[in-house]
């Protein structure tokens, strides 16, 4: 409304990244509870002209370097996101539960869609003590989540729509939560934060059997285009593994104060109208011959784990600061479908 664009910092993040966040992003204003109450309604906001390219907020990821970057997102990208959300999540105009940070794009799916769709949205943390505000009818969590979920009350799963997203998700790991409740429409979303929260989705209807391993990510939404391609920027058939690229109004305008980087992930899309961009998402994908894309994982060290992204060969070079470490690999374990588990291990002197 102040024709400005937000910043969210976790106040529960590292010393060293907050202070990076506010350094890079340089605010003009920060606002926290105690300034909440001084600012009041004081601010005013009239003449205030948005546009569709102003950027609307600015959200911090990991980065190959270890050096956050902020992704910029336009207006068009959140109003073109959430007109389609309004449409196709009508659960979401009953309540939603939002039980994550805002600095979690994830969380723009939960806070807004309930507002422009006549919804309310219940700030809550993801226990027991949320089972006092009512059941919610829609619910955004990553599939880390869903064994949280089973062993809270019933009455705190939404009666609707439960979406999934922010890293793969397997068919053993919803089947025991689903079985519980069977009523409920189950929505596979993928997207990284450069592709305004989600992209892609894949639908579970109560009445779907779903099998085991990977759920498909589905098929892209009517204003976004999904290419799976090869090194050479070619498509493959069906069935056979490339790197998944995005394009259309979905799309960030980059990283800001990072044209190099931006040059680098968002690049001219061959495919599509003269002058509109690709994002190079680094994810590998294929298509099935029913049209649905399939998750496989990641082109370089970077993974997502419940939701954030996170660099493998970050942790190893702090593991081998250590004065008796001599090696040191880290991968993600799963010896129980949908239980992910960061491991180290490390040669000791």
């Amino acid at each position: 409304k102040a024709g400005a664009a937000y910043v969210p910092v976790d106040p529960e993040y590292p010393q060293e990244r907050v202070a990076h966040i506010l350094s890079d992003a340089s605010p003009t204003l920060v606002i926290d509870d105690t300034a909440m109450l001084e600012l009041g309604a004081e601010a005013p906001f009239k003449g205030v002209s948005v546009h569709p390219h102003d950027p609307v907020y600015v959200i911090y990821t990991s980065g190959s370097t270890g050096r956050p970057k902020g992704v910029v997102v336009e207006h068009a990208s959140v109003g073109a996101y959430l007109e389609r959300a309004r449409e196709v999540y009508p659960d979401a105009s009953g309540t939603a539960l939002l039980h994550s940070s805002v600095a979690f794009d994830l969380t723009v799916t939960a806070l807004y869609t309930p507002l422009v769709s006549g919804g309310r949205v219940i700030l809550t943390e993801l226990d027991e003590h949320a089972a006092t505000t009512g059941q919610p009818t829609f619910m955004k969590v990553t599939p880390s989540h869903l064994g949280l979920l089973e062993a809270l009350p019933d009455e705190i799963s939404p009666s609707g729509t439960l979406i999934t997203g922010g890293e793969a998700l397997l068919g053993e790991a919803l089947a025991t939560w689903r079985t519980a409740h069977p009523d409920v429409t189950v929505i596979n979303a993928y997207g990284p934060t450069e592709a305004t929260v989600n992209c892609t989705d894949f639908r579970i209807e109560p009445s779907d059997v779903m099998g085991s391993g990977p759920v498909p990510i589905g098929r892209p939404f009517w204003n976004t285009r999904a290419y799976v391609l090869d090194h050479h920027l070619r498509p493959v058939p069906p069935g056979v593994t490339g790197e998944l690229y995005v394009a259309g109004i979905v799309l960030a305008r980059g990283y800001h104060n990072r044209p190099d980087l931006t040059a680098e992930r968002f690049t001219a899309d061959p495919y599509g109208p003269p002058g509109t961009r690709m994002y190079r998402t680094g994810d590998t994908a294929r298509w099935t011959h029913t049209g649905q894309l399939t998750y496989t994982g990641r082109t370089d060290d970077q993974i997502k784990l419940r939701g954030f992204r996170i660099e493998l060969g970050e942790i190893q070079a702090v593991l081998m600061t250590h004065p008796h470490i001599t090696q040191a690999a880290v991968i993600v374990r799963e010896d129980q479908p949908g239980d992910q588990r960061l491991t180290a291990y490390t040669v000791n002197t």
